[in-house]
């Protein structure tokens, strides 16, 4: 048996933790709920009213409990030692953790279902010392000018800043040309770096037939967007769905570009369930709260950790929906080995949306690609840890000329 969950002091510690946690008690308000914990040698229920725990009982409750969370010891001591939360615990692929009865409740309430977990991680511990952060970035100064450009009859909003070779910069799932804001302004003393919104996405247009849902549509409008600007032989930066999609890019036009950098990307991802994706539309902006949270570095300070939650959570449902159904969908492996540009792939060693090993896999189909790593970075390293992205790209950008 776990030995936290027979003790109940460990248990008291617990509920000291979930009820002075002020995001479970605005987000559990209205949440009176019986959450099950269930492992292989033992049950208890936890009863939360009116954003309070207010009771952990052994065993399951004799009336049901409204939501019952399973998991084998391994996992469970994986939370309770802080090593994964929710949202990897639940994703597939990745994790152990299932849950039975009210899943749609589960998840039009995850924030507090996320913070019970975290409670758990904290209990009978001594709190926790953040940092050391990431450096700071230092303003340039230069000015980055946004423009529009129709893109086969679509609006398009895109920004840039600098002269010389052009480094066009592809935003994650659920966001914008503001995720580089801090490339712009940190490269563009020796490149031109361009960031596009993505249709539906920012200030660009939403497409006619509504929000596209393959990567492949998102890496069409790009070679589109490429072609309505003139450019030629440009670096290529994609994160997450974009650090996919650049490898799909490489993969259609192998001679055109001439550099390649996947950050949190990689040839095959179907980590995102079909049931996250259906909530989504439900509950887009607190799952994409909580979830960007999740995914974010232990070095990230907390004004920027906060500005990953606000970027996200500006995106409509259902172009997060249709984001991330291409990202769960995403299987690029027979091809990625006809990519002919020097490649890239970044990742932070903090993101377990995309573990290393994914990485490596992703890595050994394309012939003389290499893999980085941030320290403490997650998901979202260009806003996370700005300077020391930067520092990576410009040096593989550097060597590109030489």
């Amino acid at each position: 048996m776990i030995k936290q969950f027979g003790d109940l002091t460990w248990w008291s510690d617990f509920q000291t933790q979930i009820n002075s946690d002020d995001q479970f008690a605005s987000s559990a308000k209205y949440f009176n709920v019986r959450v099950g914990i269930k492992t292989p040698e033992g049950s208890w229920t936890i009863d939360a009213r009116d954003g309070k725990v207010v009771s952990v009982q052994p065993g399951l409750s004799l009336t049901g409990d409204d939501i019952v969370l399973i998991g084998p010891d391994s996992e469970w001591n994986r939370i309770l030692d802080g090593k994964t939360d929710w949202f990897e615990a639940t994703s597939p692929g990745l994790g152990q953790l299932t849950f039975e009865g009210n899943m749609v409740a589960a998840l039009r309430n995850i924030k507090p279902m996320w913070r019970l977990l975290m409670a758990m991680s904290k209990a009978g511990k001594a709190p926790a010392v953040p940092g050391p952060f990431s450096p700071d970035p230092v303003p340039s100064g230069r000015e980055i000018l946004g423009k529009y450009v129709d893109v086969k009859g679509l609006r398009a909003h895109y920004e840039e800043a600098g002269q010389g070779q052009p480094i066009v910069c592809i935003h994650a799932a659920c966001q914008d040309t503001l995720m580089y804001r801090h490339v712009l302004d940190g490269l563009s003393d020796s490149y031109r770096v361009i960031s596009i919104d993505a249709p539906g996405h920012g200030k660009s247009a939403e497409p006619k037939t509504g929000p596209l849902n393959h990567i492949s549509q998102f890496a069409e409008f790009n070679e589109n967007f490429m072609e309505a600007l003139g450019l030629e032989n440009p670096i290529i930066i994609g994160c997450s769905m974009g650090g996919n999609m650049v490898l799909e890019l490489g993969a259609r036009r192998p001679n055109f570009y001439a550099g390649i950098v996947s950050c949190e990307g990689a040839d095959y991802t179907p980590t995102v369930s079909p049931f996250f994706l259906e909530m989504l539309n439900l509950n887009a902006p607190q799952i994409l709260e909580c979830w960007s949270q999740s995914l974010t570095g232990y070095r990230t300070p907390a004004d920027r950790a906060r500005e990953v939650v606000w970027q996200i959570i500006r995106i409509a449902p259902e172009y997060a929906a249709g984001d991330l159904t291409g990202y769960a969908g995403f299987d690029k492996r027979d091809v990625v080995g006809t990519i002919k540009a020097p490649v890239l792939l970044l990742r932070g060693d903090a993101d377990w949306l995309v573990p290393q090993a994914m990485v490596e896999e992703t890595s050994s189909r394309i012939p003389g690609s290499r893999v980085e790593v941030l320290a403490g970075t997650g998901h979202y390293p260009m806003i996370e840890n700005p300077v020391e992205f930067n520092q990576a790209i410009r040096s593989f950008a550097d060597s590109l000329a030489k």
